[in-house]
C-alpha cells in the first residue's frame, strides 16, 4: 500500500513538472514573439502612422488636434522625436493615459494632470517599454547632451536631457511643476518627464527621465537644425 502510494505521488510529481516545464516554454515563446515579431511590427506601424502628421515640409500632412484644456483622451496633439533611441524616431502623442485609448495604439500618452508642452512647469508622458510598440524601450539610453523634440501645429521644443531616477509607482512627486528629485532644478523653469516601467517585463518600478527646454522655434522657420544633424 505505501508503496503504491508513493508511485501515485512520484507519477504527480512527474505530472506537475512537465505542466511547468511546458509552461515556461509557452512562456518564452511569449516573450520571443513580443519581443522579435510584436514589438516591431506595432513600433513600425506606429512609426507611419507618426510620419502621416505634421512637419512644414510635408503640405499634404494631417495637422493636429490644436491644444486646449478639455482635449478627449486620445486627441493627438504632438509628435515626439528621439534621435538617441533612433535616427528617425518618430511617435505621435495622445492626450491621456489611458492603455486602451492612447498607450496601445497611438504610442505615448501625455499625464492629463501636468503641463502642455514648451509651458512653464512640467510637460509629462508615458510609454510602453515592452509590448504595443515598445516606444520607449530604450529610454534608458538618454544621456548628456541628448535632445529630444516635440512638434505642434505651430510650434517646434527642443528639451535637453537632465537626469535619470528609478522610482516607486506611488511616486507622483516626479511629476510636479518643480520635479522632486531633479538636480538644480528651478521654480518658473519648464521641464519634460519620460516615464516607463522598470525594469523591462515588470511594472514594480517607474524609469523618469528628466529634459529641460532650451529652445521654443515656429514651424515657419522649418524643422530646427540641430534635429536635422541629429538624424544624420
Amino acid at each position: 500500500m505505501a508503496s503504491e502510494k508513493r508511485t501515485k505521488s512520484k507519477r504527480a510529481l512527474q505530472l506537475l513538472g512537465e505542466l511547468l516545464i511546458t509552461f515556461g516554454a509557452i512562456l518564452l515563446l511569449y516573450v520571443f514573439w513580443q519581443i522579435a515579431i510584436n514589438d516591431p511590427v506595432v513600433g513600425s506601424r506606429q512609426q507611419d502612422q507618426s510620419a502621416q502628421y505634421s512637419s512644414s515640409e510635408k503640405p499634404k500632412a494631417k495637422d493636429f488636434v490644436n491644444i486646449h484644456k478639455n482635449l478627449k483622451q486620445g486627441a493627438v496633439f504632438a509628435k515626439i522625436y528621439v534621435p538617441r533611441f533612433e535616427k528617425n524616431y518618430e511617435r505621435l502623442i495622445g492626450q491621456g493615459t489611458l492603455q486602451k485609448v492612447t498607450l496601445n495604439p497611438i504610442g505615448v500618452g501625455h499625464y492629463i494632470s501636468t503641463e502642455w508642452p514648451g509651458e512653464q512647469g512640467n510637460f509629462a508622458v508615458a510609454a510602453h517599454r515592452t509590448s504595443h510598440g515598445a516606444p520607449f524601450s530604450k529610454i534608458d539610453t538618454l544621456k548628456i547632451g541628448d535632445k529630444v523634440w516635440i512638434e505642434t501645429n505651430d510650434l517646434w521644443f527642443t528639451y535637453e536631457y537632465r537626469q535619470t531616477e528609478i522610482v516607486d509607482p506611488s511616486d507622483l512627486s516626479v511629476l510636479t511643476d518643480t520635479p522632486n528629485g531633479l538636480n538644480n532644478v528651478k521654480a518658473g523653469g519648464s521641464y519634460m518627464t519620460m516615464t516607463s516601467c522598470h525594469p523591462k517585463w515588470s511594472n514594480k518600478q517607474r524609469i523618469v527621465v528628466w529634459l529641460e527646454l532650451v529652445n521654443t522655434q515656429s514651424k515657419t522657420l522649418g524643422i530646427p537644425t540641430d534635429l536635422i544633424e541629429a538624424q544624420k
